[in-house]
């Protein structure tokens, strides 16, 4: 969920900015301060990525479907079969349901305040840039020396990029902002009186932060507070940053002039208009700092030396270390979106064992899982795969059938339902059907017009109470059950299998029955075989394959799930005989009809 990975991110960025702020302290005269300013586009890129959308994390959602997926991800051991656990496991339902709620209230809460937070921040941002609108557009243009002298210092910088320079009463301090169209922004008071070189230096300043991008930085600075405003580390980080790019500003100046006296007029001129600057926009650059951020850029400033080799070296060693701490973050979160939406948690009562299938599966990827009823054990094949939540394709078709059972829909004895000739996909479907032929033939508008007439909101309450899945039907009620929202994992389709044998959900007697008898495949030296297939196609190409059932002995009865993905070859024909197959290995003897 969002607000775990968020929160997992912020814990995590929390601890790089204090170590950001240990290796800088650390190393700050061994380091160029052109890697010490641009060394917090790390954190910048660190912010960011707990905020990637859900194509990125598998994950991101606030919305009801989502918290009704996170009810959906409670989990029933089938190691208990009794019957008198039914009213039990009501009970326990309808209670994790309230909490469920009230989370649900908490996180929405959770959101609001901290979307709160967010908007307020930049509807002070935007007042902020209304003002400097106003400022921009009150200004008059400059004398002709000013501009004279503004368009040798962009030929000096070598800059090409039309910029505009004006003046207005309104500031005490020089500003430069604007994005597509970037403007410098002298004052009225005091600018005219100037010495040339005090005001080149100032034109200088504001060039050459146009020059790095940081008119661009100055929005991301906002953004990064607004998303962020609750975490004062944040805050600090910014803060940081903002001192680390004047001073890196003031050094690039200081590379292009010429001797020491101009570097010490650089630092007067400096110190003039700081000092007495009283007004200051956050999304535009100016000489505006307080008294502990002008000192240390005096010290940079006195203290200038060019950069060495080595410090451009430690610089490069010391950002790339940081994108490597970074980079850590991505595996941290991507844990994060493995929630209840795209992967099942079982029980931690089951027993479970791995199956030595892999020859079973060396042309296409996919999983088995197998559970043994009487000796309440998992025999199971690549369990990570067994618990990612995929569309359950037509073996949906058992519970869509039960569904209409309960709800008198059809009933065991009357359930024929009247094809409108129109045509199909097969020929076998253009004719009426009755429960067992459309199992067997897997007849898709069958069971879509049963879907259609319980309706959405009784689907969804249905699979909601068996825990189908993530539970998600969605507004469709026609193909929910291929990719568009329906997800179950292969441990899970054992499992609810296993609770409709032993009708755990206490349902009618005959329903449960006429089920069963829909999915009877064959019978074989004394073992009944039932199931159902299911295929899944991406533009006519069959990209996977279930087959899921049990077989039935005297003795003891085997549930089985097989599940495949592949480019090309998934199917449900092919998961059959790979399930036959591992029966076969554990001597189960069973066939499938042509």
């Amino acid at each position: 969920m969002f607000l775990e990975r968020f929160l997992i991110g912020n814990l995590w960025n929390a601890g790089l900015i204090f170590l950001m702020f240990g290796l800088k302290r650390l190393m700050q005269n061994r380091v160029s301060l052109r890697f010490q300013y641009y060394s917090w586009y790390v954190l910048i890129v660190s912010l960011l990525l707990p905020l990637f959308p859900s194509s990125i994390w598998n994950v991101w959602s606030f919305s009801a479907q989502n918290s009704l997926q996170t009810m959906a991800t409670y989990n029933l051991s089938v190691n208990t079969v009794d019957m008198t656990h039914a009213t039990q496991w009501t009970e326990d339902t309808t209670q994790l349901m309230m909490e469920n709620t009230q989370k649900l209230y908490f996180e929405f809460g959770v959101l609001a305040v901290w979307l709160i937070g967010v908007f307020a921040l930049i509807g002070f941002y935007w007042c902020g840039s209304y003002r400097l609108r106003q400022v921009q557009h009150f200004a008059m243009s400059p004398a002709k020396e000013i501009q004279e002298l503004f368009d040798r210092c962009c030929r000096k910088l070598e800059i090409r990029k039309t910029i505009q320079v004006r003046q207005s009463r309104f500031i005490t301090a020089p500003v430069s902002f604007g994005w597509k169209n970037p403007f410098v922004v002298l004052p009225n008071q005091g600018i005219n009186e100037l010495p040339q070189t005090e005001l080149e230096h100032v034109i200088l300043h504001e060039l050459t932060h146009i020059r790095h991008g940081d008119l661009i930085t100055n929005y991301l600075f906002c953004g990064m507070q607004a998303l962020y405003w609750f975490n004062p580390m944040v805050w600090l980080a910014l803060r940081q940053m903002r001192r680390d790019r004047e001073v890196y500003c003031d050094w690039a100046v200081l590379n292009e002039l010429s001797d020491e006296n101009a570097r010490i007029e650089y630092g007067q001129t400096i110190l003039d208009f700081a000092s007495g600057c009283k007004t200051y926009f956050y999304t535009a650059n100016g000489l505006c700092q307080n008294k502990e951020q002008l000192k240390y850029r005096l010290e940079q400033v006195v203290g200038y030396q060019k950069d060495t080799k080595w410090r451009k070296i430690v610089g490069r060693c010391l950002t790339g270390c940081l994108a490597l701490l970074c980079a850590f973050q991505i595996p941290v979160l991507a844990l994060c979106a493995e929630d209840g939406k795209d992967y099942y948690t079982p029980s931690n009562s089951i027993t479970m064992s791995e199956g030595d299938w892999s020859a079973l599966f060396s042309d296409v990827n996919g999983c088995a899982v197998v559970y043994d009823l009487g000796k309440d054990q998992y025999t199971v094949y690549n369990e990570k795969e067994m618990t990612h939540r995929v569309p359950p394709c037509s073996t949906f078709k058992i519970y869509s059938a039960l569904n209409a059972l309960e709800q008198g829909i059809i009933t065991p004895a009357e359930n024929t339902l009247f094809w409108d000739g129109s045509q199909n996909e097969f020929s076998v479907w253009d004719q009426n059907q009755d429960l067992q032929t459309a199992m067997q033939q897997s007849v898709n508008w069958y069971f879509q017009t049963l879907d259609q007439t319980a309706g959405v909101n009784e689907l969804s309450k249905f699979y909601r109470s068996i825990q189908y899945g993530n539970t998600l039907i969605g507004k469709d009620a026609t193909n929910y059950w291929n990719g568009s929202a329906l997800k179950i994992s292969a441990l899970e389709q054992v499992e609810l299998l296993v609770k409709l044998y032993t009708n755990y959900w206490n349902l009618d007697y005959d329903n449960v029955e006429a089920v069963k008898n829909s999915i009877r495949l064959s019978v074989s030296d004394g073992t009944v075989l039932y199931g159902k297939t299911g295929t899944g196609k991406i533009d006519s190409t069959n990209v996977a394959g279930w087959f899921i059932g049990y077989a039935e002995q005297a003795e003891n009865t085997y549930f089985f799930a097989v599940y495949l993905c592949s480019s090309t070859g998934a199917d449900g024909a092919t998961a059959t005989q790979i399930a036959i197959d591992i029966l076969d290995s554990m001597g189960i003897k069973v066939n499938v009809p042509a």
